[in-house]
């Protein structure tokens, strides 16, 4: 589970990820924000699972950020962590589908009932499976496309955080890691098969720079690709 804390106390946000940190549940904490503007950038670039997040804060306060995000996006769970004379303010969070608030000084095993109330949420919503099927078969199809969330919502309509959801749902792991690991698979193919050379390799899974592909590739099998190809036609004289 991902998570983004927000609050623009710097104490705070340390109370919080100390407080994750008691936690048995498996989270990680992929950044902060110190108020909503703020907030909405890394939302965008990180799209966590849960965003733990203030109400009062200078520029845009949690509830506009937080109905900011529901306009496109109805995956991301929200925990209201804030002081008890919030209480009424935080309760128009309703409204935008945040079922979770915490008041501070955050308790470890009230953070923790809340995250699993995120958790059942987030799974009951991804549980498409006609969807997860159809979307993971287009991606195993066009692999060697140029594929992001970004495209893919536009083709299927849905939100990226939603595509992400789905195919997590579905393949057990996330969108980019789902991508590599198809192409990947190609690549040792077509290293163990043929005798193109690698930047052709490098384009034909869907790497246009094949330095990246170079790179990605040692990263996940452990070798280059000629050392791989070298390995495999050894392999078949001996």
């Amino acid at each position: 589970m991902t998570i983004l804390i927000v609050d623009d106390e710097s104490l705070v946000r340390a109370s919080i990820r100390f407080a994750l940190k008691e936690l048995p549940l498996s989270n990680q904490v992929v950044g902060e924000a110190e108020n909503g503007d703020d907030a909405l950038e890394q939302y965008k670039r990180l799209l966590p699972d849960v965003v733990i997040t203030d109400v009062r804060m200078p520029g845009m306060n949690g509830l506009d950020f937080i109905e900011t995000v529901r306009k496109t996006d109805n995956i991301t769970q929200f925990i209201i962590v804030s002081g008890f004379s919030d209480f009424e303010y935080a309760r128009h969070a309703l409204r935008f589908g945040v079922g979770d608030y915490v008041l501070k000084p955050v308790k470890p095993a009230e953070l923790s009932d809340a995250l699993i109330n995120c958790m059942n949420r987030i799974q009951k919503v991804c549980e498409d499976a006609p969807a997860g099927h159809k979307l993971t078969q287009y991606i195993q199809e066009h692999y060697a496309s140029p594929l992001n969330l970004e495209r893919l919502s536009v083709i299927f309509n849905f939100s990226p955080k939603y595509i992400s959801c789905l195919v997590k749902n579905e393949v057990g792991h996330g969108f980019t890691e789902f991508l590599i690991s198809l192409r990947m698979k190609r690549a040792a193919e077509l290293l163990g098969r043929t005798l193109e050379d690698v930047q052709t390799i490098s384009h034909a899974v869907g790497y246009d720079d094949p330095q990246y592909f170079h790179r990605i590739f040692k990263k996940t099998t452990g070798k280059t690709p000629l050392q791989f190809r070298n390995e495999i036609f050894k392999n078949d004289s001996d």
